[in-house]
């Protein structure tokens, strides 16, 4: 689950590979990036079934923490890294969480990273092997913000002035490699706009703003559409760069601030928020659309209505994501169908500046 969040502690030991020189590491594992997926297993169990396990593994009869037992094979050219599986002692780990005087999360948390250290060929062979390792797994821990002192032997209390030379190194790497490996936003939420900011003049959101919105996700960030647009606009802008949907940043269900703010949605999607405009106001906006010919749509929760077709109506829907709006020909007839809670005039720049905003800034 996410107290146990054993992908992101894989892709901080995975992007690690990368960046640092090992001279101790096995490193028959290395070129992560040919790879489509990587898989390993966590099993949590009891003091019997790890003793086991050790007797028939290692010969071993007698209970223990973790076992990691790899399942790579090198020169094996298949899309999945199978990195091989790690059992833990719920029994064991508890009482030793108890002994060092921290929770049992704590030493789950510390376990699992140690054991995924091993499966990438680390080791303890040597007092240098074992250093390098304690470095890894204490990076590893606080790039994740967990707590895991004094489980490794020798390693750096947290707490004491090492931690500064530490986040020095950090610090350091960061710049050399411009990398986020240790990198995790101290904030919650991203709320974010749409048209202007994470939309091109296209309409489109860019590979590079996707990337973006993907790597935040995945670090755990929250992130929220604030936008004019409607809720299905949103949907079918995100849904191109594959966005959209239960999995993506927007969906029916999730929550969402849109229409300028006029239809608020919370969790699970559910509306907190309603704003209408006033019917007299819509009324008056139709009669002037109609006298004067200038295109103006209704928005209505998910729906859009005008009261003729017009090529610049239809780029509301073909260009900007906008559900296709409803012909209506009668203006009563629309106001009963419909709680407005926007109105868009579209007409040429020229129009706009020269007669549109001086008659509604002043009717208003």
């Amino acid at each position: 689950n996410h107290e146990l969040n054993v992908p992101m502690a894989m892709k901080i030991a995975l992007d690690g590979l990368l960046e640092y020189n090992y001279k101790t590491r096995d490193t028959s594992i290395s070129d992560v990036g040919k790879y489509e997926k990587v898989e390993v297993s966590v099993l949590l169990c009891n003091d019997n079934f790890i003793q086991n396990l050790n007797k028939e593994w290692r010969g071993e009869d007698c209970a223990t923490d973790m076992l990691s037992v790899s399942q790579f094979i090198p020169d094996l050219d298949v899309p999945t890294l199978m990195l091989g599986d790690i059992v833990i002692s719920v029994e064991t780990a508890a009482r030793q969480a108890e002994a060092r005087g921290h929770t049992l999360l704590d030493e789950l948390r510390t376990l699992v990273v140690r054991g995924l250290l091993r499966l990438l060929g680390f080791d303890r062979h040597s007092d240098e092997a074992a250093m390098e390792m304690e470095k890894e797994e204490l990076l590893i821990l606080k790039s994740l913000r967990w707590k895991g002192r004094g489980l490794a032997k020798n390693a750096p209390d947290l707490s004491k002035p090492h931690t500064e030379t530490l986040d020095g190194q950090v610090t350091n790497s960061l710049k050399r490699a411009g990398s986020l490996r240790f990198y995790r936003p101290k904030f919650k939420y991203i709320f974010c706009d749409m048209d202007g900011t994470l939309l091109n003049s296209k309409s489109q959101v860019t590979a590079r703003n996707a990337e973006a919105l993907k790597e935040a996700r995945s670090r755990g960030v929250n992130i929220v559409i604030a936008t004019g647009k409607t809720r299905p606009a949103a949907i079918d802008a995100l849904n191109m760069v594959d966005l959209s949907g239960r999995n993506g940043i927007v969906s029916e269900s999730s929550p969402g601030i849109f229409l300028q703010g006029l239809l608020v949605y919370g969790l699970e999607g559910r509306e907190i928020y309603r704003n209408t405009l006033n019917q007299e106001v819509c009324r008056e906006a139709f009669l002037y659309s109609l006298e004067h010919k200038v295109p103006l749509v209704a928005f209505s929760q998910d729906r859009c209505f005008s009261m003729f077709k017009d090529p610049l109506v239809d780029s509301l829907h073909e260009v900007y994501h906008e559900p296709k709006a409803e012909i209506v020909s009668s203006i009563d007839q629309l106001l009963g169908t419909a709680e407005i809670q926007k109105l868009v005039f579209i007409g040429t720049s020229e129009g706009v500046s020269s007669t549109l905003r001086p008659y509604w800034t002043k009717a208003i």
